[in-house]
């Protein structure tokens, strides 16, 4: 796979989780994983080695125990920073809770300096749906052009699984099991939407 971005600057993967609605109904995250882009190749390659024979790509639910603390912990070693925005409201769509995180990280994102986002490919309504909120955001001069965002299908990329891992601790911990989140603790900034 090619390297995404341009050298010297950041970019963000993105993706979202719906914890467990025993233990946080109604709670929506979206997760993204920071990165140099210079670092990308290095990172991406420590990955994709953790993805098992026969895995299309890491999905943090399909994991048992021993296998997340080793995910999490390798993950956790990147160069990386992680941001996730949360939105509880047991009312809202799926798809309205995913607009409220969305138009909170990106320009969490553009002030921190992104420039390209990648988010999991999706249906291609809900995809134009991403846009939609985009260009949104620059009228309401939130964020400016200089941020972009692509869809890319989740097996295209392994640092699109590094979100879905953050975003599957943040829905452990809720669950009653912080370890995994706990090594994200230096790393990790969390919002609410």
């Amino acid at each position: 796979m090619g390297d995404h971005g341009r050298s010297m600057g950041w970019c963000a993967y993105v993706d979202e989780s719906e914890p467990d609605p025993r233990f946080a109904a109604g709670t929506y995250l979206l997760a993204a994983a920071v990165i140099e882009t210079d670092e990308l190749l290095a990172a991406r390659a420590a990955v994709a080695a953790l993805r098992l024979r026969g895995q299309k790509k890491l999905h943090w639910r399909g994991e048992g125990a021993p296998r997340r603390r080793r995910i999490a912990s390798s993950i956790a070693a990147l160069p990386m920073m992680h941001t996730i925005v949360v939105k509880v409201d047991k009312d809202a769509s799926s798809e309205r809770r995913r607009r409220l995180c969305m138009a909170r990280l990106l320009p969490e994102l553009h002030t921190a300096g992104v420039t390209d986002v990648y988010l999991e490919s999706r249906e291609k309504k809900q995809n134009a749906g991403d846009i939609e909120l985009l260009n949104g955001l620059r009228r309401q001069k939130a964020l400016t052009s200089d941020l972009r965002i692509y869809h890319v299908p989740g097996p295209n990329d392994a640092l699109l699984w590094v979100p879905d891992v953050v975003a599957g601790a943040m829905g452990s911990q809720l669950a009653g099991e912080p370890v995994y989140l706990d090594m994200f603790a230096t790393t990790l900034v969390v919002y609410d939407a």
